[in-house]
């Protein structure tokens, strides 16, 4: 009885192990306990067995279509929601685009004299570089934006990170247009990105550029094409620059712009852009601000959103030059700590940083230096000398 007992127990391993083989991701639906018939041999019950194994795979074959029918739909239904999205967008920004309209100020464009000529030379293939360096705020984005629009050029904004990886793809995708890098200065650090740009920049009539293997996501790309691209680089600075040999050989293949503008050079500006005796009026309450303290940021979107202030107040019957007067002088962190240490005046990199350590702000000179350039990159200070150790640096933009 027992030797009985131990045989069938065998047989019913042996069978549920069977059974696993088939159906190894569904061998728990089939019960081989319930199934089992202990008055026939091994044989036998697997030959039973496989009839009714055939209904239950070919039922769970036909779940198994079903649900990745399902899925398909599913798929298929959001990639056409996606597309759909992707073409509004795209249509949004090309009728924004066509709608464009710019104010031909000609005392405010001939202080952008060369940078509209260098996007001319861009837009019609006398160049395949340009580089924009200048303070933020002084109205570079718009006169490139506006340089680009009259001289009917196909080009692309990008804005954010783009890695070394991603660049031979952005240019392969956008071959043929102006791609115009807003503060993307990380692409100006990298060896890598130099590099391609290099090529991608060349002054021969064909420029190649080569895949690198940086990983498989650029499978779908060719090896090799003819770059059709031009480039426009525009930004404020470019922090901790340590390939200066190998940025200066791709800026010789382009032309390089600086906007040097002084305070005078600002406020010049401010007052052309005021044309209503309002903006005139709301103009000079910064100026003033700017020449009582001169902790106030002085360029064109500081104006700009002064003159929202003075709408808002109106609008809402406020005292326009006591909101405004509070806005201006509730400036950044960073900026207000800076004017406590140095005021307005222009010191030397080093006694600035003795001066961050004896107030405990930063824990070593090493942090003190990696502070200094990055408020160098945000603006808020700005470099008053040209050496690269201890030079002058000032809350504000040197005259």
């Amino acid at each position: 009885m027992e030797t009985t007992q131990r045989n069938t127990q065998q047989e019913k391993e042996r069978l549920r192990a069977w059974i696993k083989k088939l159906l190894p991701e569904d061998y728990d639906k089939f019960d081989v306990e319930s199934e089992f018939d202990s008055g026939i041999s091994y044989d036998e019950n697997k030959s039973a067995m496989r009839d009714k194994l055939r209904c239950l795979i070919k039922d769970i074959k036909g779940q198994a279509e079903e649900a990745m029918a399902q899925q398909d739909k599913a798929t298929a239904q959001q990639d056409k929601l996606e597309n759909e999205r992707l073409q509004a967008a795209e249509k949004e920004v090309e009728e924004y685009n066509k709608n464009l309209t710019y104010d031909d100020h000609v005392d405010v464009d001939q202080f952008y004299g060369p940078v509209i000529r260098g996007i001319q030379k861009i837009s019609q293939g006398y160049s395949n570089l340009l580089f924009i360096k200048g303070r933020g705020g002084i109205g570079k984005s718009y006169q490139i934006r506006k340089a680009l629009t009259q001289n009917k050029a196909d080009y692309v904004e990008v804005c954010g990170e783009v890695t070394e990886a991603y660049l031979y793809r952005l240019i392969y995708d956008n071959n043929g247009k102006v791609i115009w890098f807003k503060d993307v200065v990380k692409l100006l650090a990298g060896l890598g990105s130099i590099n391609l740009l290099k090529s991608a920049t060349e002054t021969e009539n064909q420029r190649v550029l080569t895949k690198s293997n940086y990983s498989k996501q650029q499978d779908d790309l060719p090896n090799t094409f003819v770059c059709k691209c031009k480039f426009i680089f525009d930004y404020n600075t470019i922090p901790g620059l340590q390939l200066k040999e190998d940025f200066e050989a791709l800026a010789s293949r382009g032309d390089y712009k600086e906007v040097p503008f002084s305070d005078e050079d600002i406020k010049k500006m401010m007052t052309l852009v005021a044309k209503t005796d309002k903006d005139k009026e709301t103009t000079q309450q910064i100026i003033d601000s700017f020449e009582a303290n001169g902790i106030v940021k002085l360029n064109l979107r500081t104006q700009w959103k002064a003159f929202k202030t003075r709408e808002y107040c109106e609008k809402n019957n406020l005292d326009w030059k006591a909101v405004l007067k509070d806005e201006l002088t509730n400036v950044s962190k960073t900026r207000g700590m800076l004017y406590t240490l140095i005021g307005t005046k222009a010191v030397k990199t080093a006694q600035l940083k003795k001066l961050l350590l004896q107030r405990e702000l930063v824990s070593s000179l090493r942090t003190a230096d990696r502070k200094i350039n990055e408020w160098i990159y945000i603006e808020e200070l700005f470099k008053w000398s040209e050496s690269d150790k201890n030079y002058f640096v000032c809350i504000n933009q040197k005259k």
